[in-house]
């Protein structure tokens, strides 16, 4: 029997309200390094420190997102945090033009940062309950949907320069504010928990259940280890590297930065839409294994100091590894986590990529700081050698084959 969760429109809507949450953390993403690198004109080992404490209260409220999402239903856990996210963003728009420092941006980015671990856990999770397709195909979608849309909230940003940086936050207010008009139309999504006591059988806190699971579930515990450490210094290298490359090496400005972020972002994209003409892939470890070493290939080209044509080129080839590897990741935990631990273990996945963006925002800023711009790419080069032979000899990720499972379209018509 399909549920109102399965019904055609909860996807439709679902997707709506992710695209203008992620609109606007496209935008905040693009705002927090700008504001920092362009505007303040920080030096890096003081962005590094500045972007730690952006991220380092994040790390514990994902958790405890996780353990909401758990037990609380989604649809109402949404609503409230689009709401609540605009008011930050109001807040500095009224003061910025005026009064922008680091430690008005860094409370900013804190605040938005939480908000955000709060919410991810519960909107990842109810991506399997909408769902009608088979899980790999339903995440390529959201990501294209959402990205293109991300793409947006970049470009937002690069009209900085000419309408005004208040302007600008307003607008990533609206973002996130409108998204609740789309999750009011969703049906309820119940919780699989609500009524879980706090501490399991095992005499361990719930709120740690997502690490347990994690661990007892190998390949699981080994996609989400790779994944942090390929997110430490290659996705740490984009997110730290990239402002001061565009800044120091070629004299880029707001819009120029928009421009490579979007390069980027149509990249992951395009990577995306590619992946979804083969989905549902029946190795989807060794495809993001091979992808390490192509990794390696385009941060060695970018170290040299390219032209800009090669430059833009292959920074769009860096959004397509990234595209295909996060995608990948995604969609393994996503298809084998205990369905009763489901947003929890998503919320070790999401841990992953954001306790790399504090640590790898400290050693990068400082080698960056010591060196120069080009030398934050040189780690990912060594960690991505090591990922994939770790990753073919002890992961499990090389002989890991997916689950072909029958889409709920098709259960429907059996």
């Amino acid at each position: 029997m399909r549920t109102a969760a399965h019904a055609p429109s909860a996807f439709a809507w679902y997707l709506t309200s992710s695209s203008s949450w992620m609109a606007a953390m496209s935008l905040q993403g693009f705002l927090l390094s700008w504001m920092l690198v362009g505007i303040l004109h920080e030096p890096a080992d003081h962005v590094g420190f500045a972007r730690a404490l952006v991220d380092a209260p994040s790390l514990v409220v994902l958790f405890v997102g996780g353990m909401l999402a758990d037990r609380m239903d989604g649809r109402t856990l949404l609503l409230r945090m689009h709401v609540l996210i605009a008011l930050p963003c109001i807040a500095i728009a009224l003061v910025a033009e005026r009064f922008l420092s680091v430690s008005l941006v860094v409370a900013w980015g804190m605040t938005i940062a939480m908000l955000q671990s709060a919410t991810d856990p519960a909107r990842q999770a109810m991506l399997s309950q909408v769902t009608r397709e088979h899980i790999q195909r339903t995440v390529t979608i959201m990501t294209i949907v959402t990205s293109l849309v991300g793409v947006g909230g970049v470009w937002i940003g690069g009209q900085l320069e000419r309408i005004g940086l208040a302007r600008v936050l307003l607008l990533q207010a609206a973002l996130f504010a409108s998204g609740a008009i789309a999750v009011q139309r969703m049906p309820a999504m119940p919780p699989s928990a609500s009524r879980a006591p706090l501490v399991t059988r095992g005499g361990y806190p719930r709120i740690l259940s997502g690490l347990v699971e994690t661990w007892r579930t190998p390949l699981v515990r080994n996609a989400i280890g790779l994944n942090f450490f390929s997110s430490l210094f290659n996705a740490g290298a984009y997110v730290v590297a990239v402002p001061f490359i565009v800044r120091d090496v070629y004299h880029g400005d707001a819009d120029f930065f928009s421009r490579v972020m979007i390069v980027f972002t149509a990249g992951s994209i395009g990577s995306n839409v590619a992946l979804l003409r083969f989905m549902p892939l029946r190795r989807p470890g060794r495809l993001f294994l091979h992808m390490q070493l192509t990794r390696i290939a385009i941060l060695a080209i970018l170290y040299v100091r390219p032209s800009l044509p090669i430059f833009f080129a292959t920074i769009f080839a860096w959004g397509v590894n990234m595209g295909v590897t996060s995608t990948l990741v995604r969609t393994t935990v996503q298809e084998l986590a205990p369905i009763d631990h489901r947003a929890q273990v998503l919320s070790v996945l999401l841990f992953s990529f954001l306790v790399t963006a504090p640590v790898s925002s400290l050693l990068l800023g400082a080698f960056i700081a010591d060196y120069d711009p080009l030398t934050g790419l040189l780690p990912g080069i060594a960690i991505s050698a090591v990922i994939y032979v770790v990753g073919i000899l002890w992961s499990g990720l090389w002989g890991y084959e997916s689950v072909r499972e029958m889409s709920l379209t098709d259960l429907a018509r059996s």
